[in-house]
């Protein structure tokens, strides 16, 4: 068996870790994001081979955060809607760096009130589409005060479980094929 057909049979095999980052967006007193966060950190981190972390925008500093997004291969954003918009924390931590967010999946959980955050997201995917990201099409949208949860505060609300259950296969699904295509290119690039 020559060499490439046996590395892709191994690989096929054996899973790599698959890192996800759960940027928490607001970075107001008082927000309600945190508890969404912390729930989709739980939600991801029920698949085995999935590493997620919380990364608190009103805790990280420029650089510290520019050293870690690189070692990530996916994200899931969750934003709250301000005036019909996200926070512009979120806007600078975006912008603050191009290619570590170049083809890596990005998935959202937004909440808010009359849109329950969508057009916060509809904003988003403008301008992760211009950093190369693939956003993933299935989201969660929460309004405020106006869904179930269990005794953490997680929501329990049938409607959200399912559209976090599907967001979160759509993640891992493009998180593994873009870690596998950017191996592969990092392989084909790579000085002889």
């Amino acid at each position: 068996m020559n060499e490439l057909l046996t590395e892709r049979v191994a690989s096929s095999s054996d899973r790599r870790l698959l890192s996800i980052g759960v940027i928490l967006a607001s970075v107001r007193e008082g927000r309600r994001g945190e508890i969404l966060a912390k729930w989709v950190v739980e939600l991801l981190g029920q698949s085995p081979d999935v590493h997620a972390e919380l990364l608190d925008l009103r805790d990280f500093e420029l650089g510290a955060w520019t050293e870690r997004i690189p070692e990530l291969d996916a994200f899931v954003i969750v934003t709250p809607e301000y005036n019909h918009g996200y926070p512009g924390e979120l806007k600078t931590a975006l912008d603050s760096l191009y290619n570590p967010w170049n083809h890596k999946p990005v998935a959202f959980v937004s909440y808010g009130f009359s849109a329950n955050g969508a057009r916060a997201v509809e904003q988003l995917r403008q301008v992760v589409g211009e950093l190369r990201m693939v956003a993933v099409r299935d989201e969660v949208n929460l309004r405020v005060g106006a869904y179930a949860t269990n005794e953490r505060g997680f929501p329990a609300d049938q409607g959200a479980l399912r559209s976090a259950r599907a967001m979160v296969e759509e993640l891992l699904w493009w998180g593994r094929l873009l870690q596998e295509g950017r191996r592969q290119r990092a392989l084909t690039t790579a000085p002889a």
